[in-house]
């Protein structure tokens, strides 16, 4: 039986997970995991990064996102950077499908997406190159997911990306994604349709103050932040 807890920064109710899309992403992994092995058992645990519990400094852990394990009994294990957490991640079942052609129509996307909102780049042409681009395949493909008409590992990557997309583009940039790229717009839709997705996901407000507190991102007006904050959780699940 392989136990773990995946911690996580806690968003801006100090309970409820951050608007990271790597956490975000994490999360949905280790549900997909957990759906395909009932030996898989683990738990989700956040922190106030400003004020670390002692639960958390007894794992051994010093950031997060981090995993500690304990894999058939044996002693514990920590994982806390980004490559230890996915070659964790990558020793459960069900293994990985290697599809290059997957990878290829979504290896650029979020890399666009970041320089958009960042402001790097101001006009949303790479960003809906790269949108259409995975419209495209989508459509080639036929299927629901990305692989097959069942969730796949490389899902639970773009899936949580392009919510990300979705939410905070919105935001701080009053970008849609545009309704013509309706092959990309159905595999949403069907994402949002599964347990993984919808349990694994932060509010749309914790999206918002992630991105808009990174550097050169557009900001929020405190009245506005503070908004964020005091609202209760909403979750967009409709397109």
């Amino acid at each position: 039986m392989t136990k773990f807890s995946l911690w996580l920064a806690a968003g801006s109710n100090n309970v409820l997970p951050s608007g990271d899309p790597f956490a975000h992403h994490l999360f949905m992994r280790c549900l997909f995991h957990a759906q395909h092995d009932p030996t898989i058992k683990f738990d989700v645990k956040t922190i106030n990064v400003n004020r670390k519990s002692d639960d958390f400094k007894q794992t051994g852990l010093r950031r997060v996102p981090g995993i500690y394990a304990n894999v058939d009994n044996d002693d514990a294990e920590t994982f806390e950077t980004e490559d230890e957490i996915l070659d964790f991640l990558e020793f459960l079942k069900p293994s990985r499908g290697d599809d290059e052609d997957a990878e290829n129509a979504t290896c650029d996307l979020f890399r666009q997406f970041a320089r958009f909102v960042k402001d790097v780049e101001h006009k949303d042409t790479a960003l809906n190159t790269e949108l259409y681009r995975l419209d495209k395949f989508l459509s080639d493909r036929g299927t629901k997911f990305l692989l097959s008409d069942d969730l796949a590992h490389i899902d639970c990557l773009v899936l949580t990306r392009l919510h990300s997309i979705r939410i905070a583009a919105k935001a701080l940039k009053n970008y849609n994604i545009p309704t013509d790229l309706t092959h990309l717009i159905a595999y949403i839709r069907a994402g949002y349709e599964t347990d993984q997705f919808r349990l694994s996901c932060p509010s749309d407000q914790d999206i918002i103050l992630h991105w808009c507190e990174l550097k050169d991102t557009p900001n929020l007006t405190a009245k506005d932040r503070a908004k964020l904050v005091r609202d209760e959780p909403v979750y967009s699940f409709s397109l």
